[in-house]
Formats: structure tokens, sequence, C-alpha cells
């Protein structure tokens, strides 16, 4: 039974390759462009034995105030809409209002999570920049109740409370259409 390289046919030899003999003593050859001297380089430390400087408390401040208003212009987007909705009680303007009150109560209830303490920045201040992030929520709560109160949902009066008392002039009425429509 022949063996395998007389089924092939033809077989290379790379043991008869006249090499240089600068390369032929090394074992292993280096891939092209890696730098042997490369390995002789410290290595980099762990991101928590880094000196830690100001410029980078600096940086990480900043992007803290990024984030705590970041939201303003989406909240600046919802008011618009919702002045585009109008104030009459549709379901579409009800639907906007309710997501005008819940949206930015939410946001508040999990500003923990968005601006976590970190650790290895003791002296990181994450507490205005949340306090910053909860004051432009707070602004949109204040135009959905603005948009409430617009709507006539928002009980604002003493007869809303009392039914004894009387109920205060309506500035308008609205009167069906004249005729019928065939």
């Amino acid at each position: 039974m022949a063996d395998k390289t007389d089924k092939i046919g033809w077989r290379m030899g790379f043991d008869s390759l006249d090499l240089p003999s600068a390369v032929a003593h090394k074992k292993n050859l280096d891939p092209p462009g890696f730098d042997s001297s490369a390995k002789d380089l410290p290595s980099v430390p762990p991101p928590s034995q880094r000196p830690k400087d100001s410029q980078m408390l600096q940086r990480k401040q900043n992007a803290l105030y990024a984030r705590a208003t970041a939201p303003a212009k989406n909240i600046a987007f919802m008011c618009f809409m919702a002045w585009m909705m109008g104030s009459g009680i549709q379901m579409f303007s009800i639907i906007m209002t309710f997501s005008l009150l819940a949206t930015p109560l939410s946001a508040i209830a999990s500003s923990g999570s968005v601006f976590p303490k970190e650790e290895d920045w003791p002296n990181l201040d994450t507490l205005t920049p949340r306090a910053l992030y909860c004051v432009v929520h707070f602004g949109q709560i204040v135009f959905g109740m603005y948009k409430l109160n617009g709507m006539g949902l928002l009980p604002v009066f003493p007869s809303d409370w009392i039914s004894t008392m009387a109920v205060p002039v309506t500035l308008e009425h609205a009167y069906p259409a004249v005729g019928n429509i065939a």
C-alpha cells in the first residue's frame, strides 16, 4: 500500500531550503512589524493604581454636568409637543399629559443609578449634578401641571373640593351646529 505522499504526486521538503545564517539559528521567527525591544517596556498599571490627576477629576465632573443637562433637549421637545396638542380633552392630549408627568417622576426616582458614587474618586461631586438633573426634570413636571390646569383637569377652585360652594362662571360655551347635515 502506497503512502499518502505517493497519492499526491509531489512533495516539498522545507529542510533543504537555504536560509540565511542570521535567521537559521532562530527557531521562532517574529511576525512582520513585531518589535522585539517592545517586550522590555514596562507594563501599564491597572486603573486603580494609576495616579489620579486633577484634570481627570475635572473631566469627570464636566461629564457629570453634561449628563445632568442632557435631558433638557428632550424636555423642551416634549413641552413643545404638548403645547401643539392643545388644551382640549382628547385621548391623545391626556396620554401626552400623562407622559409629561410620568417620565420625569421615574427619571427623578432613578437618578441614583444615573449618578453613582465612584469609590475611586472620593472628591467627585455627584450631588450637585444629580440635583441639577432633578431640577431639569421638575421643569417638565411644572409644565405638565400647567397643561392639566389648561385642560381643566386640575382641581384649583374651592368648588372642586366642596360641593356646597357655587361653581365659578364659565368663560366659554359650546353650542351644537345649526341645522341638519344631510
